[in-house]
């Protein structure tokens, strides 16, 4: 009698015992979900607000003044040209532009050799390549060029905005003088006329012309960026 109350009880016990089990799984299933869906919600929240961070500190150096402009004067330079019509002195006044502070320094210990390369420069120079325009924007780039190569900076070499020289006109030439079977002396006969190359009429000035030169990726302040003239005399 004993054995059929047990086996009658034995289902019973069993799904009362597979109940909380089930309860369990549930609960575990649920937890498992809601942290999911918390993981994912932070992710998200996250990363909103790293971007909304990453805009604000954006902005925030956008609204920010730039860097301001120093110029730095340079001692005047007086050198003789090489000569046209005798005897030609240029005295030129030089400011050079940067957007590094801790340029100034550098500049005046690197002075001497800084001021050896340009005299070079300008006393290989003729008055009249100086008297154009581009003669000048010429002049600035291979100054510009041969100071920042001094200060360390990689910079290329400008490029040739001179105007080429006209050359000059050929004068008719007479015959050597002499007598062919007694005819009439070469020296009297008309002289051999070559044509005469003129210069081309100068390229019209705009105030663009006056403008510094773009950087190359018109965002480049390495360096020195500008070469100014504050005298430009050649007497």
């Amino acid at each position: 009698m004993s054995t059929k109350k047990d086996d009658k009880k034995k289902p019973a016990e069993t799904e009362a015992e597979e109940v909380p089990r089930k309860s369990k799984k549930t609960l575990i299933l649920i937890i498992v979900v809601v942290v999911g869906v918390l993981a994912a919600g932070g992710g998200a929240a996250w990363f909103f607000l790293v971007k909304n961070k990453l805009h604000a500190e954006e902005k925030k150096k956008s609204s920010e003044p730039a860097t301001p402009a120093l110029f730095i004067p340079l001692d005047r330079f007086t050198v003789n040209l090489v000569q046209e019509q005798g005897d030609q002195v240029m005295q030129l006044g030089l400011t050079l532009k940067t957007y590094d502070p801790e340029l100034e320094e550098k500049i005046k210990k690197e002075m001497p050799e800084i001021r050896s390369r340009l005299l070079e420069l300008l006393s290989s120079k003729r008055a009249s390549e100086l008297q154009t325009l581009q003669g000048k924007k010429q002049l600035s780039a291979e100054i510009l060029y041969l100071t920042n190569k001094t200060l360390g900076f990689k910079k290329n070499p400008p490029p040739d905005l001179s105007t080429p020289a006209a050359p000059m006109a050929q004068m008719p030439v007479a015959p050597a003088s002499g007598s062919s079977g007694g005819g009439v002396s070469a020296a009297l006969q008309p002289a051999e006329v070559k044509p005469v190359v003129t210069a081309p009429p100068p390229k019209p000035v705009s105030v663009k012309d006056f403008l510094p030169e773009p950087n190359e990726d018109g965002s480049n302040r390495e360096g020195v960026v500008d070469v100014l003239f504050t005298d430009f005399i050649i007497q």
